[in-house]
């Protein structure tokens, strides 16, 4: 990631693949609780599922999505289990309505509870990204090659000075961010917390559009109704341009009105 693009909202951590047999596979992490995960979690699965098909392209040349958040939080409370999987069913019966919809959630810090060795794959990569140290994740690696490869590859990465630097500086946008959210937050002041969303909006535009949008940023300054401006945060990083930037602006506030 460049650091011109961490201030960015838009910018996000995941990874977009697609199988041999055509199934797209994003996996999402969240390192904090950025809540209503779920509903944002069904928007981008759509965003990802309907931008398969292009003008001329029929409905049955979609393929089969599948989402996976990594999260390091506890988002189903009272459940101990650290993996949850959905599917389209009938409420009856079971039957799959479709195969294309499968949404995963790993909460690593239930794995963390669980004292003994991973029983699958799955819990020894998720034991992986909780950062396990020692001889025990030594004798996970010798049994499986991938994160065997995993950590040479990361070995090398922290022997890199700029890859360093460029994760150093997106692990300190990160923190700052967090840090202005919680004491907002705390404070409690529906001002202060208009305050924070317009200069995010304003930030976006700014790493996004540069000098050109001051114009745009002056009218999200003059916009002081929180739900509005967290409608426009979840929406502007879509726009590739100024003009559609200013388009769902326009929108979002026209609607609220």
């Amino acid at each position: 990631m460049d650091p011109k693009h961490l201030p960015d909202r838009g910018a996000r951590l995941d990874v977009l693949a697609r199988t041999g047999g055509g199934t797209l596979i994003n996996i999402e992490v969240q390192v904090a609780n950025q809540y209503n995960i779920d509903k944002r979690t069904m928007y981008y699965w759509a965003g990802l599922y309907h931008g398969q098909l292009t003008s001329g392209q029929k409905f049955g040349d979609l393929r089969k999505t599948v989402t996976i958040n990594i999260l390091g939080f506890d988002w189903f409370r009272g459940d101990g289990r650290h993996h949850r999987a959905f599917h389209v069913r009938d409420d009856e019966t079971g039957e799959p309505l479709c195969d294309d919809l499968e949404i995963h959630f790993l909460e690593l810090e239930k794995l963390k509870r669980v004292r003994r060795r991973p029983k699958d794959a799955l819990e020894a990569w998720m034991m992986y990204l909780n950062n396990l140290e020692g001889e025990e994740m030594e004798a996970i690696a010798m049994e499986n090659p991938g994160i065997r490869k995993a950590l040479t590859i990361e070995k090398a990465f922290w022997q890199s000075k700029k890859e360093r630097r460029l994760y150093e500086l997106r692990e300190k946008a990160m923190r700052d961010e967090l840090s202005m959210i919680a004491g907002a937050m705390a404070e409690g002041e529906t001002k202060g917390k208009v305050a924070m969303a317009q200069n995010a909006v304003c930030k976006f535009l700014d790493v996004r559009f540069g000098e050109a949008s001051r114009g745009l940023q002056g009218r999200v300054k003059r916009i002081d109704r929180l739900e509005v401006l967290d409608r426009i945060i979840n929406e502007i990083y879509t726009a590739g341009s100024l003009e559609e930037a200013g388009a769902v602006i326009d929108d979002v506030d026209g609607a609220a009105k």
